[in-house]
């Protein structure tokens, strides 16, 4: 076997390893997030997700809600509606801007439900990491997972 074959046969391996890495990493993180639970307080783990995007001070397009949610907009309507029923979240359109664009903002009510559910969220959380890293593991830990959603830092 030539060289070049060999160096060949190694990437092959790496890119295997690195296939195999990958998908223990992504098994982990199913896991983990199955592990967690569905529900946190009064919001489901969707509907968290949503409130956490309109806490800024800023109204959100409810076009952009659903694209950072990965979701349809049918399937953003369907959130938005549950989440006005319950009076956290309120849809608008600007009256100096396009009267197409429909913005969403969070309630005072929808604030109160995400802290609750913020509160559940991050007791599951400390106690999981507690329970299963030692201090200087959740550390590492912190800073691997601070890259993956910063990779541009």
């Amino acid at each position: 076997m030539n060289e070049e074959q060999q160096q060949s046969g190694r990437a092959a391996r790496e890119d295997e390893q690195a296939l195999d890495e990958t998908a223990g990493i992504a098994h982990a993180l199913d896991t983990l997030y199955a592990r967690l639970g569905r529900q946190f307080g009064p919001l489901s783990r969707p509907q968290r997700r949503m409130l956490r995007l309109l806490s800024t001070d800023t109204p959100v397009r409810v076009g952009d809600l659903g694209e950072q949610l990965g979701l349809t907009t049918a399937g953003t309507t369907r959130m938005l509606d549950k989440l006005e029923s319950l009076g956290y979240a309120a849809r608008s359109r600007s009256e100096r801007a396009d009267q197409r664009q429909v913005y969403v903002t969070l309630m005072p009510q929808g604030a109160s439900a995400l802290k609750e559910a913020e509160g559940v969220f991050l007791e599951r959380m400390r106690a999981l990491l507690n329970k299963n890293l030692d201090p200087a593991q959740r550390a590492t830990l912190a800073r691997l997972l601070q890259a993956l959603g910063n990779p541009d830092e």
